[in-house]
C-alpha cells in the first residue's frame, strides 16, 4: 500500500490530513509492527505531517486504535454475503474471520486484548449463533459451539502467523524426520481438514443433544 503524504501549503505549514488517510497509514504500520508501533510520531513521519495534526483528526491514540480496528472489521461484515444454511453459515464465518486476520495480523492482536468492535460484529456473532440453534442445538450449546468455532479460527491463525509456513524447514533434520507433520504439513489442508471436523461434530451434537451434566 502506498501512502499518500499530506501537501505542504507555501507558508511551511502542513495541512490538515484526512482520517481515511491516517487509516490506510495505521493500518500499514499496524499489520507489520503491532499495534504498539501505531503511534503520532510514527504517523507523521509517514504522512509527512506534524505528530498534532495526527492527534486534531483523530483524538487520541485509543480512538486511532478502536477506529482502525473498527474499520477493517466493518469493511468485511458489510461484504459478507450469507448463505441460507446453517453448515454453509458456520463455513463462511469460520473462512471470513480466518482470511481477516491472516490478511490483517493486527486484527487479531487487537482481539487478544478484548473483544472485536465494528459494524456488524456482535450481528455476525448472533447469526452464526441463530444457525446454530437452527441445527437442533439448544441456547447453551449454540453459545459454546460458536465459541468453539471461533477458538479453532483464531488459534490456527495465531500459531500459524507466529511459525510461519515454513516451520519444519526451520527445524533440526532428525526433529523434522520425527514430527507427525513431517509428510503432512499443509496449513491450508489442517485448517479445511479441523473444520469439516468442527462441522461434523457439531451436526453429531445436535443430532444426539445429551444433557449438559453428559456434554461436561
Amino acid at each position: 500500500m502506498v501512502v499518500e503524504k499530506a501537501s505542504t501549503p507555501k507558508n511551511g505549514r502542513p495541512r490538515a490530513v484526512t482520517l481515511d488517510a491516517i487509516l490506510d497509514a495505521a493500518t500499514e504500520l499496524a499489520d507489520d509492527q503491532g499495534l504498539d508501533a501505531v503511534s503520532f510520531r510514527a504517523l507523521a513521519d509517514r504522512l509527512g505531517v506534524s505528530p498534532m495534526a495526527i492527534h486534531r483528526t483523530t483524538g487520541g491514540v485509543d480512538a486511532l486504535q478502536h477506529a482502525l480496528v473498527s474499520r477493517i472489521v466493518g469493511e468485511v461484515t458489510r461484504s459478507v454475503d450469507w448463505p441460507e444454511d446453517w453448515r454453509g453459515i458456520v463455513r463462511l464465518f469460520a473462512d471470513t474471520l480466518h482470511d481477516l486476520l491472516m490478511r490483517h495480523p493486527v486484527i487479531l492482536e487487537a482481539h487478544r486484548r478484548a473483544s472485536l468492535v465494528g459494524p456488524g460484529a456482535d450481528d455476525v456473532a448472533y447469526r452464526v449463533v441463530a444457525a446454530l440453534r437452527g441445527a437442533g442445538l439448544d441456547e447453551e450449546a449454540a453459545a459454546y459451539a460458536y465459541g468453539t468455532l471461533h477458538d479453532f479460527v483464531t488459534g490456527h491463525v495465531a500459531i500459524r502467523l507466529g511459525r510461519g509456513d515454513l516451520e519444519l524447514h526451520h527445524l533440526p533434520p532428525e526433529r523434522r524426520a520425527a514430527s507427525v507433520f513431517a509428510d503432512h504439513h499443509d496449513y491450508d489442508r489442517r485448517f479445511s481438514f479441523g473444520l469439516d471436523l468442527v462441522i461434523g461434530g457439531i451436526a453429531a451434537a445436535a443430532a444426539t443433544p445429551a444433557s449438559h451434566e453428559e456434554q461436561r
